[in-house]
């Protein structure tokens, strides 16, 4: 991500009458890292259930593979911990693997393929890496590729953009792919606002709201200082989003050397930084046929707090 692009994206955010930032300016190593401190919170329900999803449903996942030479590509794939688990499934299911992992992190790609390379030693899995933006990468492979394609897209990336951005992103999505290809796509389920209050104010969630405003300082020399904003996430019934906002304590002006600009902060006035949308099966099943894709099957955790939804291409 350029400098730039990191500036504009703050520059229209908090000039907005109600301020607010994009989750993924959080993420540079020290947010990454936070947000898996998150993930393995007992509170945070999503990672948990998706792991206990690939456990639970990791046979009939490997049936998909046996019915036709598949390969596995996965959408920002982390540190890989529920893939490995269809991975070794797939490897005692006597199945070739064929898994590339595409992410803009060169040091994200290099841990999860060294660390695959090392707790798979078959030559029944070849991995292939990929440092690339999603659609760069998924050119490349449909470009020299006639198998067909499985692409992994899990954890609540889709459920963090907004409504019409995830769906263009999933039109997009459909046009990179061929006819019969699978989607396994994560969604959080609606579920009680007292749990969903529970999984979001854990103080490790200020931690990780709180250290935007180091990135906004690091990058575009601006002179938040974090001890003047608390952060607290609310449902929002109207939306049907966990919304997550930093509130300015006092009244103040926040200067940003990059930007040649000053922002007014009012006491109390919050700034907007997350949003996770909290999905029905209805609506899943809306935005998939929306988007040019059927729903082959819906794989859930025990308590349906999560479901992990198999869509099929439809060209």
């Amino acid at each position: 991500m350029t400098n730039s692009k990191f500036a504009n994206e703050v520059l229209k955010g908090l000039s907005l009458k109600n301020k607010k930032l994009p989750s993924w300016l959080i993420f540079d190593s020290r947010g990454s890292e936070i947000f898996n401190e998150i993930t393995k919170l007992e509170n945070y329900h999503p990672a948990r259930c998706e792991l206990e999803i690939f456990n639970i449903h990791k046979s009939a996942l490997s049936k998909v593979f046996s019915s036709a030479p598949t390969q596995l590509i996965e959408l920002g794939s982390g540190d890989g911990e529920k893939t490995m688990v269809l991975i070794r499934e797939l490897i005692q299911d006597g199945v070739e693997i064929q898994y590339t992992p595409i992410d803009i992190s060169e040091g994200a790609i290099e841990q999860l393929v060294n660390t695959l390379n090392q707790n798979f030693k078959t030559p029944s899995l070849n991995v292939t890496g990929l440092v690339a933006d999603y659609f760069e990468g998924l050119a490349s492979i449909t470009n020299n590729s006639d198998k067909r394609k499985m692409v992994l897209f899990l954890g609540v990336t889709l459920n963090n953009m907004d409504i019409p951005d995830g769906k263009s992103f999933l039109k997009k999505l459909h046009q990179s792919l061929q006819n019969d290809d699978y989607l396994l796509i994560g969604f959080d389920l609606m579920k009680s606002p007292k749990l969903l209050y529970q999984s979001y104010n854990d103080p490790l969630f200020e931690k990780f709201n709180l250290h935007l405003l180091d990135r906004v300082n690091e990058c575009l020399g601006a002179n938040f200082n974090k001890s003047f904003f608390v952060q607290q996430c609310h449902y929002n019934p109207k939306t049907q989003a966990v919304e997550s906002f930093l509130y300015s304590t006092r009244k103040q002006t926040i200067h940003i050397k990059a930007l040649n600009k000053d922002f007014e902060f009012a006491e109390w006035e919050g700034l907007q930084t997350e949003q996770s949308f909290k999905y029905s099966i209805q609506s899943i099943e809306k935005l998939a046929c929306e988007s040019g894709f059927k729903i082959a099957e819906n794989f859930y955790d025990s308590q349906r707090y999560f479901v992990d939804s198999l869509w099929q291409v439809i060209k």
